[in-house]
């Protein structure tokens, strides 16, 4: 599927709302991304058309969910439909519970409770509460993180900037999380009421009229 070059963040906008899911790279076979659908040379500019600071202004401006949902891929899931792919892809079972079933990390869990108590915590700060500040820490931290999102229990709320003493912008910008759930009351998103099979019905329904159903059953390979 090729789609037309945006050179915007508000053409940008339009392709999520229409796609529903928009990859930054190009995992998903025959399926545009936000790097296919935008010039190489916009990107790590600094200025408003790069989309190296859309991807967080999705997140930050309700637009898109955004977070490691599909193979570990950052990608980015319109409002429309993020309800749909939560109630698919979500356990069940509380965070709690899977990790008393041996099914998550403890690391995660302490992960998860320093979201929950303080929305749109930035990494550095989520280290340091956590107790994973050391170089050894790094790969169970960024895993975790990882298996969060892919249970949407949590999303890339956006960034925060580095400051120095002097209040100026010192460093590299960090990724700030926040519970899923908390997202989507944030930006007015409700939750569905009905089924997993139906929920995935309804879903896979908005995508083949979209995608075409030969694309949408490229998803069925990523957990």
């Amino acid at each position: 599927m090729s789609y037309p070059i945006v050179n915007t963040f508000e053409e940008a906008c339009d392709v999520i709302e229409h796609l529903g899911i928009l990859p930054l790279s190009s995992f998903i076979p025959d399926h545009p991304s936000l790097v296919s659908i935008t010039q190489d040379d916009a990107w790590h500019t600094g200025m408003d058309t790069d989309p190296w600071l859309w991807r967080d202004r999705f997140a930050g401006d309700g637009v898109a969910a955004y977070g490691r949902f599909l193979a570990a891929k950052p990608i980015l899931i319109s409002r429309q439909i993020f309800p749909l792919v939560k109630c698919v892809i979500s356990p069940s079972e509380k965070v709690a519970d899977r990790y008393a079933a041996g099914n998550l990390a403890r690391s995660a869990t302490k992960i998860y409770e320093s979201i929950r108590k303080n929305d749109g915590i930035d990494v550095k700060r989520l280290r340091m509460l956590t107790g994973m500040q050391q170089t050894s820490d790094k790969r169970a931290f960024d895993r975790s993180l990882t298996d969060l999102q892919s249970t949407t229990d949590i999303v890339i709320s956006g960034i925060s900037e580095r400051l120095n003493e002097h209040g100026n912008k010192s460093g590299w910008n960090s990724t700030c999380y926040m519970l899923a759930d908390r997202w989507m009351a944030k930006y007015r998103i409700g939750p569905v009421l009905f089924s997993r099979a139906e929920a995935k019905k309804q879903l896979y329904g908005w995508l083949e009229q979209r995608w075409g159903e030969s694309a949408v059953r490229h998803l069925e390979r990523y957990p």
